[in-house]
């Protein structure tokens, strides 16, 4: 083989090897046996905490937690208040808040052209031959890309916003020409507009629909998509998931489609509605993207493929398949658009389906999961494969479409899952401890900083002595430091299921001696530990994650809630290589191109920060600043 022209990252969250494995040699996966066949495959060991903007920060710098600094979702940097990083979810994802060098910044320093697509990382890349574009991840400080769903109208005569004109300038029609004010609204729009289209039929066989272009019309028969409408929207602010959503007034495009012809009016769907600016750094080419990339018949991929699927567990999942499968389209799409547009060398993307499908779905493949029952195994064993399926074809699409003999094909997640169950109140944890305390306010309950000596965090878990000096609450006098610390140690390590006496923690450490395992440093808490399988804290509700308030539920049932089906699969608690029957939390690895060894497993598994520099090294490009890996030697020819 040749040198290495350029590199494409395809990065599945959550994807687990055993599952690829599998399925591969049982022939459902041929993109993926066709890269593990003509090149390198195995597992790779997260950096903890074992969670999504943690792990795609590691791979895309080579660097531990201790030195990037993206402790999870949620960080906490020293002399803020406490609730202050909890309040501001996902901002490690911001490239401010990441202490070490992406391997893109070095890319573009040496001229290479990048894309950074829809990834957990690195927005706003500030490059000059690349482009950062986000996608369905949300993002911190960026305009949100969709701001609206997808919507079905029935306008007919006598319905609001209808009425007749008898006759339209350019419009001939045996029948009443209909005003039609289709509204634009919904999801984050916070002041509904609407736009005028127009309903005529010209020989009598039905109504047709037409688009006001110019001084024109759009004509749309049934089933046809129009072009791209425009609309001036207001946007509303909050948050998604927790994520802060950046409000204002928007140029915003979407399109509509005629569904059917009534006797009086017609049927009509309006696409999803999407912003026009500030999704893609630097900004000026969204609308283009859109056009490019966007309502091209990907939806018939999603009709195909909720017409396959002949089961559903809880009445949802060919819907989200579904879906899953018109954004792989999309997302391909895009990274062939850039191909075209800047020539990149080197493209990071991230694919999120099967961290989604694991959370729902992992434990009803597990035997000694509670809720385990036969049939419902069966059925999730169908939808991982039909998910994987997705994956699959998503390889291949990108494969196909951006892909040489020239290109090194890096395929990695960031994690995988095991079955979870075991619900721990950490919050109650710490009240019967005596270290923690709430006090109503309003409706809920608040920490009492002047009577809470340790504060528990979840996404990582961690605790932090509130100490007085150094946190802007702190109680706890320095010389007090240690003894608190030694108590929160000794509560955790002391805690056993009442019922089985197992342990629930399976490393209690300092921060110390957290970066032994590559999770220290200054945004470490005080305590870092890490939980057994199945026990788990968040079992669904955002809240959960959120400890600086706390419900009724929080702080008057037991610390051992309860057995819960609804988060079945969980990463983010345990060691990076903790296993369970066949499950892992492991990554998964695959490597094939020019100077990448054949056919190989890897004998011993590797490490996330091995990616980046194994890339530079093949890219013939230095590794970031701060990377902390190894070429992955092995692996080379």
């Amino acid at each position: 083989m040749g040198r290495v022209r350029d590199v494409l990252l395809i990065g599945l969250d959550g994807a687990m090897y055993y599952f690829v494995r599998k399925l591969a040699e049982e022939g459902l996966l041929l993109n993926l046996k066709a890269l593990m066949d003509d090149g390198v495959h195995g597992e790779a060991i997260p950096c903890p905490p074992t969670d999504t903007p943690t792990n795609w920060t590691t791979i895309a710098t080579g660097a531990t937690t201790t030195t990037h600094g993206v402790t999870s979702f949620y960080i906490h940097i020293p002399g803020e208040p406490f609730e202050v990083g909890q309040r501001l979810r996902s901002r490690g994802q911001l490239s401010r808040y990441c202490m070490a060098e992406y391997i893109w910044q070095v890319a573009d320093r040496r001229g290479v052209p990048a894309l950074v697509l829809n990834y957990p990382a690195g927005w706003p890349g500030g490059m000059r031959k690349g482009y950062v574009c986000l996608y369905t991840w949300s993002m911190p400080e960026a305009a949100p890309r969709a701001v609206a769903g997808a919507r079905v109208y029935t306008l007919r005569l006598g319905a609001p916003g209808v009425q007749v004109v008898g006759e339209a300038e350019g419009l001939e029609s045996v029948k009443p020409v209909l005003t039609l004010r289709l509204p634009v609204e919904g999801g984050l729009v916070e002041e509904p507009a609407a736009v005028t289209l127009y309903a005529f039929d010209p020989d009598g066989s039905g109504y047709r629909l037409a688009v006001p272009r110019g001084e024109g019309f759009e004509i749309l028969e049934e089933g046809e998509w129009s072009g791209w409408i425009r609309a001036r929207l207001k946007v509303s602010g909050g948050e998604e998931w927790g994520v802060p959503i950046r409000g204002g007034e928007y140029e915003c495009l979407f399109k509509v489609k005629l569904l059917k012809s009534l006797e009086d009016g017609v049927r009509l769907e309006r696409s999803e509605v999407f912003t026009a600016e500030g999704w893609i750094d630097p900004g000026g080419l969204e609308e283009e993207v859109l056009r490019a990339t966007h309502y091209l018949g990907e939806e018939a991929v999603a009709a195909d493929l909720k017409g396959r699927l002949e089961y559903d567990i809880w009445g949802e999942e060919a819907e989200y398949l579904a879906r899953q499968r018109v954004e792989a389209v999309r997302l391909a799409r895009i990274a062939a658009f850039f191909k075209q547009r800047i020539g990149w060398r080197l493209c990071l993307l991230h694919y999120h389906l099967m961290d989604s499908v694991n959370h729902r779905f992992l434990g009803y493949l597990y035997r000694e999961f509670p809720f385990y029952d036969e049939d419902k195994a069966e059925a999730a064993w169908r939808f991982f494969e039909e998910a994987y399926k997705v994956v699959d074809e998503f390889v291949g699409l990108l494969l196909k479409t951006c892909a040489t003999r020239d290109t090194l094909v890096v395929v990695v997640s960031d994690h995988a899952a095991l079955p979870a169950w075991r619900a721990v109140n950490i919050r109650r944890v710490f009240v019967e401890a005596g270290l923690l305390r709430y006090r109503r306010e309003g409706g809920s309950y608040v920490v009492d900083w002047a009577s809470t000596r340790a504060f528990p965090w979840v996404e990582p878990l961690m605790v932090w002595v509130n100490m007085r000096g150094r946190d802007p609450q702190g109680v706890v006098e320095p010389r007090e430091y240690e003894n608190v610390r030694e108590e929160v140690i000794d509560l955790l390590q002391g805690l056993r299921d009442p019922e089985s006496g197992d342990r629930i923690a399976t490393m209690v450490m300092t921060r110390e001696e957290a970066e032994n395992v590559g999770m220290g440093g200054e945004r470490a808490g005080d305590v870092v530990y890490f939980l057994r399988p199945p026990y788990t804290i968040w079992c669904g509700p955002i809240i959960d994650l959120l400890t600086y308030t706390a419900t009724d539920d929080h702080l008057r049932g037991g610390w051992l809630v309860r057995d819960q089906s609804r988060v079945t699969g969980i990463h983010g608690y345990y060691l990076p290589n903790e296993r369970v029957g066949d499950f892992s939390n492991s990554a998964l690895l695959i490597m094939r191109g020019p100077g990448v060894a054949r056919g190989v497993e890897l004998r011993r598994p590797v490490r996330l920060t091995d990616v980046a520099p194994t890339i530079c090294h093949l890219l013939e490009i230095p590794p970031p600043r701060d990377c902390e890996g190894r070429v992955i030697h092995e692996a080379l020819e």
